[in-house]
């Protein structure tokens, strides 16, 4: 059965294993742009039924590692394609993990240190409750 193909209105795959998202940190991270080494990666694994892409960060402000591969902006989505035609191309199906870090971003990991934006706390204009 794990073997066996499955489809759904909206998927078909080659089987019912997925690879899991792994970040691997082989991208140049001045650039973010994925690489030929990241599409051998993905293409050497395309014989998964589903692989889920790494965290892809969506904005240099997303970043939490050094050398993850982005894509928010064009020459990240021409490296992005590659690897999705080489696994297209291998007979795989690839889904991309979009992610931010969130509040663990480091302001050494974004461009010209800047830092994250984190909400500020507010001061309530009502009274508090009283027990």
């Amino acid at each position: 059965m794990l073997f066996d193909p499955y489809a759904n209105s909206a998927l078909r795959l080659a089987n019912r294993i997925a690879m899991a998202p792994m970040t691997r940190c082989r991208a140049d991270h001045r650039d973010a742009v994925p690489n030929d080494l990241i599409v051998e990666y993905y293409r050497q694994r395309a014989s998964a039924g589903l692989i889920i892409s790494e965290g892809v960060p969506v904005s240099d402000r997303a970043r939490g590692y050094l050398n993850t591969p982005a894509l928010w902006n064009e020459d990240q989505a021409a490296g992005w394609k590659k690897v999705t035609d080489a696994v297209h191309a291998a007979g795989g199906t690839m889904f991309a993990q979009i992610w931010h870090c969130g509040r663990v971003a480091h302001a050494a990991l974004v461009e010209f240190a800047s830092q994250p934006r984190i909400g500020l706390h507010r001061r309530s204009n009502r009274r508090p409750r009283k027990p």
